[in-house]
């Protein structure tokens, strides 16, 4: 067993094999289930906001520089 601080200096891939390793003489239950499909609809929704975050932006930025043109004409014909 690992102390916080030797598990927390473990890279992921000394982890995968620890749990790999683990795992051979460990039984599961339902939770271990539940609990994965929860970490993966959870993942997904990150997902699907880190894009629709990305999305938002790209409008925003779309948006300004049509304000910015909308702007310029004005300007432009006010001074005529």
């Amino acid at each position: 067993m690992h102390t916080y601080k030797e598990l927390h200096a473990l890279t992921v891939e000394e982890l995968e094999a620890e749990y790999d390793r683990l795992a051979k003489n460990t039984n599961v239950g339902l939770e271990f289930y539940r609990e994965e499909l929860a970490r993966r609809e959870a993942a997904e929704q990150n997902n699907r906001m880190v894009k629709m975050t990305q999305q938002m932006r790209n409008m925003t930025i779309a948006i300004t520089v049509m304000t910015v043109a909308n702007i310029i004409a004005v300007i432009i014909q006010l001074c005529k």
